[in-house]
Parts: structure tokens; sequence; C-alpha cells
């Protein structure tokens, strides 16, 4: 079984791959793809908004997304860690060239690709859109700028919204990682702590067009985690009760409701840190999340987010025409696990054949294969 993962597991050039932080991943995709997108399908398709009822629980599913805002804090930490080693350490110099040319290769064709399979189908086989009107909305997805041209998420592809304020933090963190030159420690500290607190209690609420700016506290929370480990400032030591701590931080990043009011927003994004830092600084918490299973799941997420709203339309088309009576709750759990299973299967053949071939392709590198 060990070979077999093996195959799935993602290559990486960098020094610096640490294979917890792709089991952090797996949570976050578990917060996008199984609790917002899924549940919030079979309630609305299936049956008719009356099976998720009650303001906490509708609410609890929409704030699985949250699970993006954990995917901008993990950007924030590993696209700052070089800078940090090269200011903080006297690490290896960023090459920014290079850095940029990663950015390129390892992340536009598979979304090009998907991009280009989903306009073919909404034009030729759903014929959602004629060419003309869904080409232009094609063309500002495949440069980021679908946001800001049409003031709405890709008609294309919805969730390309968050990869592009991802594409903007990505072109400016280089600038970012400046904060890195302060080296008096208090002082960087406290400006990223601005930051993020000011971001915060200043967009909590706001549902306008996503930027970078609405969403930097987010990726300056990621750099601060960076701060605090590439120093080694801090440790936690708890072992006997590193699982119960990890349970809390993990059911209080979910199932506190950010909605309901800014003091459970404020605690779901304080489980949210802390439960990094446990990852980071804690052995035991450590080798929970470097399980094999989540490592091997969270390192596709690139493959699996980009899919699975297209898996869930898909799979749910064909439950419906298959006879099957899908307005029956009782079958509500069996439809999760199809589409759950679905979803991992297909992600698991788009990252064999279209994404892991490019992670091999980084210009200026050797790879080196994730042991």
């Amino acid at each position: 079984m060990w070979i077999f993962l093996q195959k799935f597991k993602r290559v990486t050039t960098s020094t610096y791959y640490q294979p917890e932080v792709d089991g952090l991943r797996f949570v976050a995709l578990l917060m996008v793809v199984g609790i917002m997108h899924i549940l919030h399908y079979l309630n609305d398709i299936f049956y008719d908004h009356t099976w998720i009822t009650g303001h906490y629980w509708r609410t609890f599913v929409t704030d699985g997304g949250i699970g993006v805002v954990l995917f901008f804090v993990i950007s924030g930490y590993i696209l700052s860690l070089p800078f940090a080693q090269q200011h903080l350490r006297n690490g290896r110099k960023v090459k920014i060239r290079r850095y940029y040319l990663r950015r390129l290769t390892r992340l536009e064709p598979p979304y090009l690709v998907i991009l280009s399979i989903l306009l073919l189908l909404e034009v030729y086989v759903v014929k959602k859109y004629a060419l003309n009107v869904a080409l232009p909305h094609f063309l500002a997805s495949v440069f980021y700028v679908h946001n800001f041209v049409y003031q709405e998420a890709s008609t294309i592809l919805p969730l390309a919204w968050s990869l592009e304020v991802e594409v903007q933090f990505y072109i400016m963190a280089p600038i970012f990682c400046c904060i890195y030159l302060f080296r008096n420690r208090l002082v960087r500290r406290l400006i990223m702590l601005l930051v993020i607190f000011w971001g915060l209690s200043y967009w909590y609420g706001d549902w306008s067009v996503p930027h970078i700016l609405k969403y930097i506290h987010f990726f300056v929370a990621g750099m601060l985690l960076t701060d605090l480990y590439v120093s080694n400032s801090i440790r936690i030591p708890l072992r006997k009760t590193s699982w119960v701590w990890t349970l809390l931080l993990i059911g209080g990043l979910i199932f506190f409701n950010s909605q309901i009011g800014f003091s459970f927003y404020i605690l779901k994004m304080a489980s949210m840190f802390i439960l990094f830092a446990f990852i980071l600084f804690n052995d035991s918490v450590k080798s929970y999340f470097s399980n094999q299973w989540l490592v091997v799941i969270g390192g596709m997420c690139y493959s699996v987010y980009l899919l699975h709203q297209a898996i869930i339309s898909v799979v749910g088309k064909i439950i419906m025409y298959s006879g099957i009576n899908y307005q029956n709750t009782a079958y509500a759990l069996l439809f999760i696990l199809l589409f759950l299973v679905s979803i991992v299967i297909i992600s698991s053949i788009y990252f064999l054949l279209i994404e892991k071939p490019f992670m091999k392709r980084r210009p200026g590198d050797k790879m080196l294969k994730v042991p």
C-alpha cells in the first residue's frame, strides 16, 4: 500500500518541504469540499432546502468556505519561508526570477487544462453559453482578472476567485517579505499582528469582490508563523494531552460559526492559528498530520480544488438520472461517500497525468522526490 501511495505524493524541489503542512491542507479540503460544497449541493439540489434547517446549520455549511482562508494562511507560510530563511538566518538567497517561474510552471498548466475543458463542455456539451459569450470570461479567468473585470466570480470556474487572490499574493510576496528585514523581532511581529487584527475587524462581514487587500491579513498570519518557526521562538511540549488539544482545535475550526457573530469569528480564526502552531511546534501533533493518507490527499489539494465542483455536478446528475430516489434523505450518507470517493479517484488521475508531471519540470531546479 505504501508503494502505491508513493505514486500520488507530490514532487518538490524545495528543501523546506514539511509533510505535516500537506496534512493541514487535508483539513482545508475537508471544509471546502466536504462541508461547504457537498452538503450544500445535497441540500439545495436533492432535498430542495429541506434537509439542513436552522440558522446555525445553514450557515455552518457555508462557513466551510473558511477552508479557503486556511489555504491562504498556508500559502503565506510556505511562500514566505525561503525569504525568512534568507533574511533572518542568512540562508540561501531567493532568486526572484526563479521564484516567479516556479509559480508559473507549477500552477498554470493544471489550471489552464481544466479551464479549457470546462469551456468546451459549457459551450458544446451543456450549451450553457455561446462561444462568443463564454470566451471573454475564459480569457479573463486565464489572466486572473475576472474578479476585477466582471465584479463577480468566473462563470467558467467559479472557485477561481480564490486563485486570483492567491496569484495577487504570489506576485507581491517578495515585497511583503521585506518585513523580515526588520532586525528587531518585536517590531516586525507587532506590525504583522496589527495587520492581522485590522484585517479581521475591518473586513468582517464584507461580501464585496475579492482582492488581495481583503485577505492580506490571512497571508500575513502565515508569515507570522514563518517568523516564529524560523526564529525557533517557541516550543509546545505537550505530549500526553496533545491529541485532546488537536481535537479541540479542529472542532473549534469547524464548529465555531463565524457567521453568527464577530466573537465566534475570532474564536474560529484563533483555533486555526493555534492549530497551525501546534503542527509546527509540537512533535506529537506534527506526527498526527504527517499521516500518509492525509499527506497524500492534502498534497493533491490543487487538483482536488480545481475539479471537485465539476465532479459533484456530474455525479449528482448521474444519480438523478439513475432512477434512484435521490430525494430520500436516508441515502444522504451514501451520496456523501459517493461524492467523496469520486472526487478522490478522478482528482488522483488528474494529479498523476496533469499536475504531477509539471512538478517535475520546474525551471532551474533538479527534481527532488519527497522521501
